[in-house]
């Protein structure tokens, strides 16, 4: 599995498709933070939707790397297909937190932010990061290896989701009925809520009732793409 894991990750850096998403992560932190006095929590709010497309966005492209000729002959060689996709999101994952790393620690060192930094802030901007970059995983995947949504259109696919996703709360205003529908799509909105409030924001109950529901989406949306996956690949 390690092997596989270097294999893939070299396969990944020499096919150059890397250089695109890391290139608009990087700007745009820099841009952002390119002068002093912003937001905390705002501020790594947006880093955290930034996350959420790139890692779509990275992760199709590191499901793109081999014809589906080789992607079988990969199958006999690991003698499992589940060895396959885990190596593919621990890629993926490995780049996630290099993001993280950068979105978080960057502007604390350039100074950048008009308040002081507290544990809470840096809780909740981990929290919003890891969980956006996953459901970017997940809907990466999605569209790559299943069989809802066909190559031509996998792309266009993914935005959709990722529009929906984000616009969730401003739909649900106007057409309460799509609260129940648009249930299916990434928790989006709900993980970065109290990532747009006031600098002093507590930590309630609220707070832990939508962390949980964030957490089963997480699991239960892994767990329907690995099976989608195997389903396709039988």
């Amino acid at each position: 599995m390690t092997g596989f894991i270097r294999y893939q990750f070299i396969s990944y850096i020499r096919s150059l498709k890397m250089i695109p998403p890391i290139t608009v992560f990087c700007t745009w932190v820099f841009v952002l933070y390119a002068y002093s006095g912003v937001a905390i929590l705002s501020s790594y709010a947006v880093t955290s939707f930034t996350m959420y497309l790139v890692m779509t966005w990275l992760t199709m492209s590191a499901f793109s790397i081999e014809e589906e000729s080789e992607r079988y002959i990969l199958f006999v060689q690991l003698d499992s297909k589940n060895r396959y996709l885990w190596g593919k999101w621990t890629i993926c994952l490995i780049f996630a937190i290099l993001f993280m790393v950068l979105a978080i620690l960057y502007p604390i060192m350039m100074n950048s932010f008009k308040g002081t930094i507290r544990p809470i802030h840096l809780g909740l901007a981990i929290y919003s990061h890891f969980l956006l970059a996953w459901f970017g995983i997940l809907v990466g995947t999605f569209f790559s290896v299943t069989s809802f949504a066909t190559r031509k259109y996998a792309w266009l696919s993914a935005m959709l989701v990722i529009v929906v996703s984000i616009s969730y709360e401003g739909l649900v205003e106007k057409i309460s009925l799509l609260k129940w529908g648009l249930i299916i799509f990434p928790p989006v909105t709900q993980v970065i809520n109290y990532s747009n409030g006031d600098e002093s924001i507590q930590i309630g109950h609220d707070f832990w009732l939508l962390a949980m529901w964030t957490f089963v989406y997480s699991v239960l949306g892994g767990i329907v793409v690995w099976r989608m996956f195997l389903r396709k690949e039988r």
